[in-house]
């Protein structure tokens, strides 16, 4: 997920109601969007990548004005036209095919705009647009090019000129060897002959995607037009981010201008801002989430989510990508519904089951823990090696790695709970203390003897935050859950770079190693921004369950 940070008195601005701090800390997260941290100037939230709507300021403040009941009429963006044509050389076709383009008028780029801009290019870039390989936009000075357009490929030695923040002229090669930008994702492009460049009439090149801008073009606060351009590999992702940036700008007031895009003897315009029907049964909802709404109920819970209704069909606003097909409508009602208001029932099913041993023996561990003062939390499997290790004081150490990830905080499967507990409290900063957190999850760990090359098992992990926290208070936790499994133990000193050296001990039966547990290192307290001392404990739940079954 990607973590987007706004500026408080900018998102208030745009939803048009000062928010409090239940707002905040509440009911904006039961959008679907966590609450990463906030002070008195900015805000931060997790945004999951199905939500790219919600990356910028614009979408999130329009997100949360639907959300909170400020607004109730759904989205219609008008898009004029700017006469402006972009013709599409054949030779792209094998290299970066796809491109879509607008024009944007009456932009007056306030300080709060820029950011803003930036951190949704970036975070587009990341996640919908796989590190630019996807998707790469380019956004531009309108009033410096010189219209038509044309997308075509160039010999890398070619073409020449001056890249954005740089004073000079450089080839594209010498641009992908020498710009930080082209040495960052030259990789893209490596395997092609020639490389994508947008010219303009009078031969200047004004893109080098998914690379770089150029300096000509570059956007300053004079700026009042631009030119957006958006290329990839694929046309619906394209099509979507131009969306995504367009209506954005709408929302600050700006106006948009369609861009004919001439492909051979075909051509589209571009953005296409009208919003899509899926065909929604009511009976089909009620069934799936076990209520019984209304059509009017119906529609007022749509709203919520920014989602039209016409008794027949969902209404989708064109920047709202991730709707494809009902059960997507689905799960917008249930968010605006409240997971929290369902009621639980018993499966109709007449047949004689119970649980695996193993799963019996995990829920009477979480009894445990809950009796002891902790509250369960449940975080995903996957993590990145920065979280698993490098915060961790770990040497980076093989994981199972997820080919083609979303985003670059989900780019391998966890070998340990510790992390994601830190993560929480690290969120939680702003709630009371002492914090007194477990979790039993799944950890996955390389494995050639395995059919996957990997192997999965449980493993417990708790955390306790306060200002008068020490070794002894997690060591005072593992004596009770043994006593309580009635596992005699052995402690023995272990030297870890997570732990203050001589505040961490193995926990050990026989010979075996069963978890470790200590005193957190003030280096990594200081790399996840804790203030609080953190003591912790991680036990392989699965070996422990193996001792208690003899």
């Amino acid at each position: 997920m990607a973590v987007v940070e706004f500026d408080r008195k900018d998102l208030e601005q745009l939803v048009g109601k000062k928010l409090t701090e239940r707002d905040y800390e509440e009911r904006i997260p039961m959008m679907g969007a966590p609450l990463e941290s906030i002070d008195e100037k900015t805000v931060a939230y997790e945004i999951f990548p199905d939500r790219c709507d919600m990356l910028s300021i614009e979408g999130f403040a329009r997100a949360v004005r639907y959300f909170l009941g400020l607004e109730s009429k759904i989205p219609t963006y008008t898009c004029g036209r700017s006469g402006v044509t972009l013709r599409v050389d054949s030779s792209v076709k094998k290299v970066r095919p796809c491109i879509s383009a607008a024009v944007v008028r009456n932009v007056r780029l306030s300080d709060e705009f820029v950011s803003s801009l930036m951190q949704v290019q970036e975070k587009l870039h990341e996640t919908l647009g796989r590190k630019r390989k996807k998707v790469a936009i380019g956004v531009h000075d309108f009033d410096k090019t010189k219209p038509p357009f044309t997308y075509k490929t160039a010999a890398p030695e070619s073409l020449r000129f001056i890249p954005l923040g740089m004073s000079k002229e450089l080839s594209l090669l010498e641009i992908c060897e020498k710009h930080e930008k082209g040495v960052r994702y030259a990789g893209i492009l490596k395997d092609y002959n020639e490389w994508p460049v947008i010219i303009d009439s009078a031969g200047n090149v004004i893109s080098f995607p998914p690379i770089i801008n150029s300096e000509l073009t570059r956007v300053s606060e004079d700026t009042t037009s631009l030119f957006i351009e958006v290329t990839g590999t694929s046309e619906t992702a394209v099509n979507h981010v131009l969306n995504l940036l367009v209506t954005s700008f709408i929302e600050r007031g700006c106006s948009v201008e369609s861009v004919e895009i001439a492909d051979g003897n075909a051509s589209k315009i571009t953005p296409d801002l009208t919003p899509t029907k899926i065909a929604i049964d009511i009976n089909y909802v009620n069934r799936l989430l076990g209520v019984n709404l209304t059509p009017t109920q119906l529609k007022n819970l749509l709203i919520k989510m920014g989602v039209g209704f016409d008794g027949k069909h969902a209404i989708i606003p064109c920047y709202r990508g991730d709707v494809m097909h009902p059960i997507d409508v689905v799960e917008d009602v249930a968010i605006a519904y409240g997971y929290g208001n369902f009621e639980p029932e018993v499966p109709k099913i007449y047949t004689t089951a119970e649980r695996l041993p193993r799963i019996e023996y995990i829920n009477a561990l979480k009894e445990i823990m809950i009796g002891l003062g902790f509250q369960e939390v449940v975080t995903m499997v996957l993590s990145n090696k920065e979280y698993e290790f490098e915060r961790m004081n770990i040497s980076v150490e093989e994981a199972c790695e997820i080919a083609n990830s979303v985003s670059s905080e989900c780019t391998i499967c966890r070998k340990s709970i510790l992390p994601s507990l830190l993560r929480v409290l690290t969120q939680n900063m702003h709630r009371e203390f002492p914090q007194k957190i477990f979790e039993i999850g799944e950890v996955v760990v390389p494995d050639e003897r395995s059919e996957t090359g990997a192997r999965s098992f449980y493993k417990l992990g708790c955390v306790i935050s306060d200002s008068k926290v020490g070794y002894e208070s997690v060591a005072c936790v593992a004596d009770a859950l043994m006593r309580h499994l009635g596992v005699r133990y052995t402690l023995e000193r272990t030297h870890s770079k997570t732990f203050i050296e001589g505040r961490a001990a193995e926990i050990k039966v026989g010979s075996a190693t069963l978890g470790v547990m200590g005193e957190v290192h003030p280096e990594v307290l200081e790399k996840w921004s804790l203030e609080m001392p953190v003591a912790a404990l991680e036990i392989n739940v699965d070996s422990l369950f193996d001792i208690c079954a003899k």
